[in-house]
This record gives C-alpha cells, structure tokens and sequence, in this order.
C-alpha cells in the first residue's frame, strides 16, 4: 500500500482508539454523538477520497470491501449513538455501550488487516 493510503489509514486508526478511550472514560452521550460525527466526517472525507484505482487492482479490491465495511459499522455506530441518547436505564445504556465498544473493536480489526497489508 502506498505511504498516503497507510498514513492516512493510521489517522484513521488513531481516531477510533481516541473514540474508544472517550467511551471508557464514560464522556457523555452527547459528547459521544459529536466525536462519532467527527469519525465519520474523517472516513468520508480522506477515506472515501482516496483513488483504489491507483492502486494494485488485486489490493485496490481489498481495499474497497474493508471501506464499505467500515462505513457500515460507522453508521452503526452513528446509530448506537442515537439509540445511547434515547436511554433512559442504566442497564440500556450499559448494553449500547458494549455495543458501541465492539463496533470499535471491529473497526480497529479493520484498520489492522489494511495497515498489515502488504
């Protein structure tokens, strides 16, 4: 992969593992919801942007199945943020949460399989 494409992929990785720390130290929903955005605004905006077809078609491929996944656990997540807000029970709040912890996990496996790609 080329430098750009894993400089910008590394950005991207470091903003979840952000995202991730904000949830576990229990900022509010509100404050979660605005930091979501921010994520999704960084995918869309250098991610979504970049030209797979520069790149090896084989990898190009590869590339663009882990971007469609990616947008699609942040618009999860996007949701995870609004169900989080409608919470009125510790214990739903608790379960979005966790969701919300897996999705990020999800997308730092992501974010690991593309980085590690040769």
């Amino acid at each position: 992969m080329p430098p750009k494409y894993f400089q910008i992929y590394q950005a991207f990785e470091q903003e979840v593992v952000g995202l991730n720390r904000a949830i576990a130290k229990n900022i509010s929903a509100a404050s979660l919801k605005t930091d979501i955005a921010a994520l999704q605004a960084f995918f869309q905006a250098h991610i979504w942007a970049l030209d797979v077809d520069e790149l090896d078609p084989a990898v190009a491929h590869q590339v663009q199945s882990f971007n469609v996944e990616i947008d699609k656990q942040l618009r999860l997540l996007s949701m995870d943020g609004m169900f989080l807000l409608a919470a009125k029970q510790s214990k739903t709040k608790e379960q979005r949460f966790n969701q919300m912890r897996d999705r990020l996990a999800l997308l730092l496996r992501y974010c690991n399989g593309l980085l590690d790609h040769d």
